[in-house]
């Protein structure tokens, strides 16, 4: 129980660094994303992240950010994508940073740090498991 507080440190941290690195380095703004949402076709930020040349330096603090976009448009860009307001989830999701900046900044700061803890955590929690399974064999 003690490592599973540590490694959910240690994701928040990350997640804290990403977010950060995002706004004040980089400078992304979520209601510039939401103007580039809105004109892109459907896409994976993590992919993109992983074969983008300008964030490959930076992947390490880029990652969480782009997992918790991923993860962001594929929960609530989706809720919003399925009352057909927009092409994709994204594109919903884009209109609505659009029209609520403030909640715009919420969600990205709220899913870039889970961003954080989503990769710190799951491969934690696979390693729980293995060991878990090998240990009763």
């Amino acid at each position: 129980m003690k490592y599973n507080k540590i490694i959910f440190l240690i994701g928040l941290l990350w997640g804290g660094l990403a977010l950060c690195f995002i706004l004040f380095i980089v400078r992304i703004e979520p209601p510039q994303l939401g103007n580039v949402l809105v004109g892109t076709k459907p896409f994976s930020a993590v992919i993109d992240s992983f074969t983008g040349d300008k964030v490959k330096p930076f992947l390490l603090l880029f990652l969480p950010y782009a997992v918790g976009l991923d993860l962001s448009i594929w929960t609530i860009g989706l809720i919003v994508w399925l009352g057909r307001y927009g092409a994709w989830p994204g594109e919903a999701l884009g209109k609505v940073f659009n029209l609520y900046p403030v909640l715009a900044w919420l969600i990205i700061i709220i899913y870039t740090i889970l961003g954080g803890v989503i990769i710190v955590k799951i491969p934690y929690l696979i390693n729980c498991l293995i060991f878990k399974l090998t240990r009763k064999i």
